[in-house]
């Protein structure tokens, strides 16, 4: 018996799994209650083993979608039976069947959901069965448990039924290449044996025992070298021998570094592989201990003192049959800053977002992953690992190599640190954490640190935002959270961040592997032993994270990622260290280490609230946080600025017949230009402040409502992050299918985000109604798009920043009608004239008598050339339209030589319009806070806007149209409107409404 996943309304077959999928969410809310509710130690268990189960159903149901997989409907029909024995025999009682009570139960749950939480715990605690026998609990978990493993391998077996062989063929770059072979699984263990021999080394006699951590650096040991490099026959870095998959020994190196008392010291480790697989080595003999007679380090803390009385040396040890050797003591080639405290890679989400580029993104990311495939099931990933112990080091030059350190402390001496990588002791796990079921705990931790680095975020944070509290307060992160953050909640209409990674992207293909559980699982559903674990590993997770990088950085050899990434500078946006000047610097340093004073914290150089006089909430403070990094990198030569021109290689040219219209710099405007623009948005913001914010409640009682119609937005950027409160609904038109809006284009984060820079305390409403080219859309899409904001959204303000070279075209007769509705309405609506200059007139919707268009200046308010000729008989209103700074989506930002933030400078009619649609939202505002309740009202018509929009643009009695253009600019310049008193200003506003 199978049961499809149909599309809706065609038979019975499609709402079973419906049911199920619904019922498997109901309990799984309702066991999340329960297991923190005053229960039994064993209950609390099955309750958590009862979320992790209904968590796969939903997976399953989820990825089946797309396909139109069948499911065992017999499977489906236990499993709702095992649901149904957890509730009372009595209840839903009119209902014959005990589907139809489960499907009572899930509407009466959804709507308890909606309720307080003493109203969930009421209702879980009436119709749960708390205090069940503990062997019929024992026989649902096993059932439940039985039923996912069936539907996770009979859905495996249909992908790969019907799917190619090799999945990811569909990208541009094979990553099943001959180039990308499975590297030797050999690390493992010689990471392991290293970790148990520093632990046998840890005791000595002195009369304090010593405190001992330990930093390895973690890389992808992936290429064999075949030469070995002249130039590294020194003392300071001898012959290294390395070995091609096959061989039986070779020297593997650690570079590590050891504290004692909190205080690092560099060690570089070489471990000789024993004769297990049986190789050679180019026709050299292995390299023999008995050369020199070694001294056992018997005591690490002595190992370590031999080093303190030279200065920039680190010690050599070797490892040889679970044993440390004292081998010598060689000139270090890692200067590091010893009186600066490593920084870990979560602080660097926290604090030092501006390292991250995309390529240091992509290099970290499969180093990481590499090193999960190395060091997963050996003591140096140690339960709880995460971003918090993934560490940098600061050279003495200030620099910070992309070189990663994972951090952990050498236990107490007696403690047991033995791994057994073929042991897969499910129960092991600790069942208070709902990714107990996962066979392979250490790839939760990874997908996680994954999703961090793609939006270098802390996963807490990315949680915050999306509003799903974290299961744990320890701050463990559990498998249940990492799926609910990253593929959302349906029933609380919360979005998923999967939204913001393009589906394509090999990266959410890995992320997607770590956590299917299924996948590191064999036939009977036990964990994969270790070398199959680990060839999955690499086939599954590290290959895609290969692909992920070379398709973007294409220049980049796979076979050199670990030196190629030891000379970037990752707190430079990953530009490249000068490693003449390095050694220059060094080459006068005294004895000792100098002792160089910390740089303060990027958060401690900007100004605090204390020094403003006044308390700032986090939006506003955000805000000036924002102003004033924006306000530093001006008054420096910035490089951001110095390189604008260089995106218009990779823009587009202006086409006539394109939908959206940009006018892309190709170097002609300045940097100077765009410090012009900065200036001239201050002036607004300073007239905003002076009559928004000291007036208005918090939040407001009657905000102005905007929609924006445009190609998404791109949600993680910082220029939104202190606005998640004002965006207020999203809804994708373009594809209707995705609930998501991402923006694979730019053109809408760049509008949305100067929609907030001009009105702050609106709320925004986005539709999405184009996509990735930048063509042409359905007309019909646009005509859904302002139907559903000005039926559902209920907007005062609509921007267009988009139009056709004329009315012929198809749809026009339905779009004509949807604006006119607008009109009806008293919903101002906002398009760009066009960027056909004196070529063409101006574009539809602008040229509509119901819409006011908009055309552009520069920041003085000459006409700019590509903004359409002014026409005599109409009004033709004008806003800065040239080198508009704004955000631009991360995903998108290929430019690796400026400081990452994320912002272009761009000119066209498109940005002049959220500039103009901004202002008109100030001009609403005003009137609601300051003007009686009917000239509010009468501004939201298009002629009475157009008057006050008129007397903006009015500079003294004899002002006369610049080149007939009604030029907006809002300062507090006696000339201006708004640079008088508020009463003074009240009674203008007045007299132009009356016009």
């Amino acid at each position: 018996m199978g049961t499809s996943l149909a599309p809706e309304g065609e038979g019975e077959s499609e709402s079973e799994v419906d049911l199920f999928q619904r019922v498997s969410q109901t309990f799984r809310q309702m066991a999340e209650i329960a297991r923190n509710i005053d229960v039994h130690e064993e209950e609390k268990i099955f309750y958590s083993h009862l979320a992790l189960h209904c968590m796969r159903f939903e997976v399953c149901i989820e990825r089946a979608r797309p396909v139109s997989s069948r499911f065992n409907g017999d499977v489906i029909d236990r499993a709702l039976s095992y649901f149904y024995s957890l509730i009372p025999e009595i209840g839903f009682h009119e209902r014959p069947h005990h589907k139809l009570r489960l499907q009572d139960l899930s509407a009466s749950w959804s709507k308890t959901r909606k309720q307080e939480h003493n109203a969930q715990v009421k209702f879980v605690t009436q119709w749960m069965k708390l205090g069940s026998p503990e062997d019929h609990l024992n026989r649902i978990d096993e059932g439940l448990e039985d039923c996912a493993d069936i539907l996770e391998k009979q859905q495996k077996q249909q992908q790969q039924q019907q799917q190619p062989e090799n999945v990811l063929k569909k990208h541009s770059h094979d990553v099943l290449s001959a180039s990308n072979y499975e590297p030797s699984y050999v690390v493992w263990k010689a990471a392991q044996a290293l970790f148990e021999a520093l632990q046998k080394c840890k005791g000595c006699s002195c009369s304090k025992q010593h405190e001992f951590g330990a930093k390895l650096e973690m890389g992808t040991y992936r290429r064999p070298v075949k030469k070995t490099d002249k130039s590294l026959n020194t003392r300071s870095n001898p012959s290294v021998m390395h070995c091609r998959d096959g061989d039986a020994t070779r020297i593997l190196d650690f570079e590590m570094f050891l504290s004692m008392e909190h205080k690092w010291h560099e060690i570089r480790v070489q471990t000789v592989k024993e004769r297990v697989v049986g190789f050679a080595m180019d026709g050299h003999a292995p390299p023999s201990f008995e050369a020199h007679k070694a001294k056992v380090v018997e005591n690490l803390c002595k190992s370590i003192d031999s080093t303190k009385s030279t200065a920039w040396q680190r010690l050599v040890l070797k490892l040889k049959k679970g044993q440390l050797f004292n081998e010598r003591v060689e000139k270090t080639n890692f200067w590091i800053d010893k009186s600066a405290e490593p920084i870990s890679l979560l602080k660097c989400f926290e604090e030092r977002r501006e390292f991250f580029t995309e390529k240091t993104k992509r290099i970290l990311s499969l180093i990481i992953g590499y090193a999960v495939l190395h060091l997963n099931r050996t003591s140096w990933l140690q339960p709880g690992w995460g971003s918090a112990n993934i560490k940098f080091f600061q050279t003495t030059t200030r620099k910070t190599p992309l070189r990663p350190f994972i951090q952990v402390d050498l236990p107490e001496a007696g403690t047991t640190t033995d791994v057994e990588p073929d042991s897969a002791n499910k129960d092991e796990a600790s069942f208070e954490d709902l990714d107990a079921g996962h066979p392979c705990p250490a790839l939760i931790a990874l997908a996680i640190i994954l999703i961090e680095v793609y939006f270098a975020k802390p996963f807490t944070k990315l949680a915050q935002m999306s509003g799903i509290p974290l299961e744990s307060s320890s701050g463990h992160i559990t498998l249940v959270d990492v799926c609910q953050v990253l593929n959302g909640e349906d029933e609380n209409e919360i979005e998923g961040w999967r939204s913001q990674i393009p589906e394509d992207s090999p990266l959410l293909k890995a992320i997607d592997n770590c956590l299917d559980t299924a996948r590191w699982e064999d036939e009977e559903g036990d964990p994969l032993d270790n070398a199959a674990m680990k060839s999955q590993i690499y086939q599954e997770v590290v290959r895609p994270l290969e692909l992920h990088l070379t398709s973007g950085f294409s220049s980049i050899p796979l076979d050199d990622v670990d030196d190629y990434a030891r000379q970037l500078d990752f707190g430079q946006w990953g530009q490249i260290i000068n490693d003449h000047e390095l050694q220059t610097s060094t080459s006068t340093l005294p004895q000792e280490p100098l002792i160089h004073q910390r740089s303060p914290s990027p958060a401690v150089m900007l100004l605090d609230s204390g020094q403003l006089g006044v308390q700032l909430g986090p939006p506003a403070l955000q805000k000036l946080l924002n102003q004033i990094s924006m306000a530093n990198s001006f008054a420096s030569s910035s490089p951001s600025l110095k390189s604008l021109s260089s995106f218009s290689s990779y823009e587009p040219d202006y086409r006539a017949s394109q939908f959206f219209d940009d006018e892309i710099s190709d170097g002609g405007y300045s940097n100077a230009k765009t410090k012009d623009y900065i200036r001239w948005r201050f002036e607004y913001e300073n007239v905003y402040a002076k009559c928004i914010r000291a007036y208005l409640p918090d939040p407001p009682s009657r905000p102005v409502k905007i929609a924006i119609l445009d190609t998404g937005i791109d949600r993680d950027h910082d220029a939104f992050e202190a606005y998640e409160e004002n965006i207020k609904a999203k809804f994708n038109f373009y594809n209707k299918s995705q609930k998501y809006i991402p923006d694979l284009n730019g053109h809408g984060t760049f509008t949305a985000s100067l929609l907030l820079d001009y009105a702050p305390d609106a709320e925004l409403y986005i539709a999405k109604i184009a996509d990735r080219e930048n063509a042409t859309p359905n007309a019909k899409v646009v005509v859904d798009a302002i139907n559903h904001a000005i039926d559902n959204w209920n907007v005062d303000i609509i921007s267009l920043s988009f139009g056709w070279p004329s009315t012929n075209f198809e749809g026009y007769d339905d779009l004509e009608d949807a604006i006119d509705r607008a009109h009806g309405k008293k919903i101002l609506v906002f398009a760009a004239a066009s960027n056909s200059g004196g070529k063409l007139g101006r574009a539809y919707p602008a040229s509509s008598s119901q819409v006011i268009c908009v055309h552009s200046t520069d920041t003085l308010g000459t006409p700019s050339g590509f903004s359409p000729t002014a026409e005599p008989d109409n009004l033709n209103f004008a806003t800065v339209g040239e080198s508009i700074e704004s955000a631009w989506p991360m995903l998108l930002f290929n430019d690796t030589t400026t400081p990452p933030r994320y912002v272009k400078s761009r000119s066209g009619t498109s940005y002049a319009t959220p500039i103009m649609a901004g202002i008109a939202a100030f001009l609403l505002q005003y009137a609601r806070l300051h003007l009686p309740e009917r000239a509010a009202i009468a501004l939201k018509r298009k002629e009475k806007m157009e008057a006050l929009l008129k007397r903006c643009a009015k500079r003294g009695p004899n002002y006369a149209p610049r080149g007939n253009y009604y030029y907006v600019e809002l300062s507090l310049h006696q000339h201006n409107l708004f640079g008088r008193e508020l009463d003074r200003i009240n009674d203008e506003i007045l007299e132009a409404l009356k016009r």
